[in-house]
């Protein structure tokens, strides 16, 4: 699998619930972060992503980036979570589903600047 930045995935999640229950396993969008010379080194096991949601669209956070139904091959409006960044095994990547487009992923970078720190306001 050849893992680009500003791909859209599939992606396996656990999540854990309460001590007496099981994991549960869950597909989920992300957007791929990290750069392509870490995707594509076979010895590293990891790739940064920003999980993508259908949820709480009414509120979209200055870290949040919109995404219209149809477009990264998404079937439903969902907004980007760069507020809660994850590094994911790449083996829990199911399968590309999109790309972003140039001027989205321009959006992204610039949010990502602000977030850490590397631009004000």
């Amino acid at each position: 699998m050849q893992i680009r930045r500003g791909e859209v995935y599939l992606a396996r999640f656990f999540e854990f619930p309460h001590e007496d229950q099981k994991a549960i396993e869950k597909e989920r969008p992300v957007l791929i972060l990290q750069d392509d010379e870490d995707n594509i080194n076979q010895l590293y096991p990891l790739v940064i992503v920003a999980p993508i949601s259908t949820k709480k669209l009414d509120r979209i956070y200055k870290q949040d980036i919109l995404i219209p139904a149809r477009e990264a091959g998404l079937n439903e409006d969902s907004k980007i979570l760069l507020g809660i960044i994850r590094t994911i095994q790449k083996v829990d990547l199911v399968k590309k589903i999109g790309n972003l487009s140039k001027r989205r992923m321009e959006e992204v970078n610039i949010k990502l600047f602000r977030m850490l720190g590397f631009l004000e306001g």
